[in-house]
């Protein structure tokens, strides 16, 4: 048996919104005993106060999360300052978390130490891990190496999807729950072990505008050549005097295969030459340089989920989480409610919860490993 529950409040108080959600979840749970969960939420709350009700409520499960900005759920739809809880209920998976602190100081280190916690809190499960769900303070979340920590630990293509956590406004300061603790500059991860099927779909919000290039001189997350130019002198060979932060971005591939990774580019530096990304570009990777519209980050929506439908190994869904970034709402506007719209269409009966980030986490394709992703819309489908 493996089941989802979702409990979701618009509340503005910390307190009633937090048992409003906790009264939902009474009704669907009865007298099973949740395992673990997934707490969502607007920066706004005072989430000491809501992650001690939880703990007072369900003080042994494993309890991960981070502040938003905005949520996406079946419950509600599109909702910019409410409170998401997911509960998970299964005796035949186990879900274990673990967290890691100081990503900006040694990403790795952290990563690490997050999956060292959850794989050592398998008792049954161990050797049959199948996928985690990563949150991550987005200071140096791209570039931290947070993920270089956890493939140490879970294999280098091990499949991990997620989110960095957010705020409104391009506020960088945000929080990460672990059990009944607020913390920020962290990660945290929750790892299914056992008898689980899962599918993911990842696209990202690009629309080509250049030919693919080789990098050639490039330094972790900072290019600075591209083909036969500086990468500064590409972008404006591309974009004249436009401001390249948001506007633009890079489809990354970094196999030379067809598929691809998309990057932001918020710092550039004319003296240099060079435009320092978001996120890592491997050694050997061509570039495409891109930019989003609407229609284009509506297309990738439908493509993320319509791809995970149609991957989905087992007959019985029972329920899907998405990873949106951040830039696709700002450049939705008020339309971003069309992702939910979408998300409804093509799983009517299936319950749902995600949110918008800084950043996005998924391998670019099966058995390949997780990347740092922005203007993305990740989907992760879940199922006994």
């Amino acid at each position: 048996m493996f089941e989802v529950l979702i409990g979701q409040s618009e509340d503005v108080l910390e307190k009633e919104a937090t048992e409003e959600v906790l009264s939902q979840i009474r009704i669907q749970l009865g007298q099973r005993h949740p395992q673990a969960g997934i707490l969502l939420c607007s920066i706004e709350y005072d989430h000491g106060i809501i992650l001690d009700i939880i703990h007072n409520e369900f003080s042994s499960i494993d309890l991960v999360g981070c502040t938003t900005d905005g949520e996406l759920c079946s419950n509600l739809g599109f909702t910019d300052d409410s409170l998401v809880l997911i509960l998970f209920v299964s005796d035949v998976v186990e879900i274990k978390s673990g967290s890691g602190f100081g990503i900006s100081s040694d990403g790795t280190q952290a990563g690490e130490q997050a999956a060292l916690q959850c794989v050592s809190k398998l008792h049954n499960k161990r050797g049959h891990e199948k996928f985690a769900i990563i949150l991550a303070d987005p200071i140096s979340a791209g570039i931290s190496g947070v993920d270089v920590g956890i493939k140490k630990i879970l294999g280098e293509n091990f499949p991990v999807f997620g989110g960095v956590a957010a705020a409104h406004s391009k506020q960088r300061k945000t929080s990460q729950f672990i059990d009944n603790t607020v913390a920020t500059d962290s990660v945290v991860l929750l790892l299914f072990a056992g008898d689980i099927h899962f599918s993911f779909g990842i696209k990202g919000g690009h629309s080509p505008l250049g030919l693919r290039e080789a990098v050639g001189r490039v330094e972790k997350n900072t290019l600075y050549t591209i083909g036969q130019r500086t990468a500064y002198e590409y972008f404006r060979h591309y974009i004249g005097d436009s401001d390249i932060f948001m506007n633009y971005c890079l489809a990354v591939f970094p196999d030379r295969s067809d598929d691809y990774y998309v990057l932001s580019a918020p710092k550039s530096d004319p003296e240099k030459g060079s435009v320092s990304l978001n996120g890592c570009v491997p050694d050997g990777a061509e570039v495409q340089i891109g930019t989003a519209d609407r229609n284009v980050i509506t297309k990738s929506c439908f493509e993320s989920i319509q791809g995970a439908i149609d991957r989905y190994p087992g007959k019985k869904i029972s329920v899907a989480l998405f990873f949106s970034c951040a830039g696709r709402k700002m450049i939705m506007g008020t339309k971003v409610v069309e992702e939910y719209a979408t998300a409804r269409r093509l799983l009517p009966s299936i319950p749902f919860a995600g949110f918008y980030c800084y950043g996005e986490f998924g391998p670019v394709q099966a058995n390949s490993a997780f990347r740092f992703h922005g203007t993305t819309f990740v989907t992760l489908l879940i199922g006994e």
